[in-house]
């Protein structure tokens, strides 16, 4: 009798990670997972061929019947029906206009209903809930790295909200709250040497121009939730992305100033895997 399992996928623009996880009465078991680089420039058969030598690793067809094949995906990408809509994105532009869902549905005898497209940064958020165990409350996720994500937990549902893009100061809120906003910054200052935010938390010498480009994000995050996260009320804040992993630098000037319990991420994808399949449940 082969093992029912429910199938997750993390894509991103340079890898997949793909896990098995076993679900019952509520709860999960992680069976096996697996990660592989992907060249998202390249054919649309090359791509989908590094997708499945590492789905394979975690799936096998003559042990495993899937329940639910789930998948983290980075937009712009209809979610509801499984289209790749990344043009000019630097990244999948071989799967422009395929209809992805039909093709894993087919490829792993999975249900069509059954396969489900996921907004990276809820999946995030996700993640986190199942970690911190905030099912009850009212919560935001913000992803702070090379973009801007957010999305918003309301009892029942993620959704993505898309805040990037949202009106902010001369711009929008990519253009402060990011890598590049950072970077921007610390270029007015006269500081271009630094390709992203790792390497000036490792620069030596640079102890001002540090502390200086974290209190402007500290500052610029501030300003961006009491304009765009308050008016939604939320209980509490989840921060993540590669930027967070900073967090002493910049969050306790955001707690103090907001009064609101902000979290910062596991940064452990297992989560993320746990909390696309309670996604799926709920």
């Amino acid at each position: 009798m082969k093992t029912s399992i429910m199938l997750c996928l993390d894509i991103g623009g340079s890898h997949i990670a793909a896990a098995a996880l076993q679900a019952e009465n509520g709860s999960y078991t992680a069976l096996k997972e697996a990660k592989g680089d992907v060249d998202s420039g390249e054919s649309r058969a090359y791509i989908l061929a590094q997708w499945d030598s590492v789905i394979r690793q975690v799936w096998d067809a003559e042990q495993h019947s899937i329940e639910a094949l789930l998948i983290a995906m980075p937009g712009p990408f209809d979610y509801a029906q499984g289209i790749c809509l990344m043009d000019g994105m630097h990244k999948y532009q071989a799967l422009l206009h395929m209809d992805v869902k039909s093709y894993l549905s087919a490829h792993y005898a999975v249900p069509a209903a059954a396969v489900r497209f996921i907004n990276d940064a809820e999946a995030f958020l996700w993640g986190e809930l199942y970690h911190y165990q905030l099912q009850a409350q009212r919560v935001v996720g913000l992803t702070l790295g090379t973009g801007l994500g957010s999305a918003l937990y309301a009892g029942d549902d993620v959704k993505d909200l898309n805040y990037g893009s949202a009106p902010f100061r001369e711009g929008i809120a990519e253009d402060y709250i990011s890598t590049r906003g950072i970077l921007a910054f610390l270029q007015s200052r006269g500081i271009h040497s630094l390709p992203h935010v790792k390497a000036l938390l490792e620069a030596k010498g640079m102890e001002a121009e540090r502390s200086a480009a974290f209190d402007y994000l500290a500052v610029a995050l501030q300003d961006f939730i009491r304009q765009h996260i308050l008016p939604l009320k939320p209980d509490a804040i989840v921060f993540g992305g590669n930027i967070a992993k900073a967090h002493p630098w910049f969050l306790p000037a955001v707690k103090k100033a907001l009064q609101l319990p902000c979290y910062v991420a596991s940064f452990q994808e297992w989560n993320l895997f746990y909390g696309l399949a309670s996604s799926y449940k709920q």
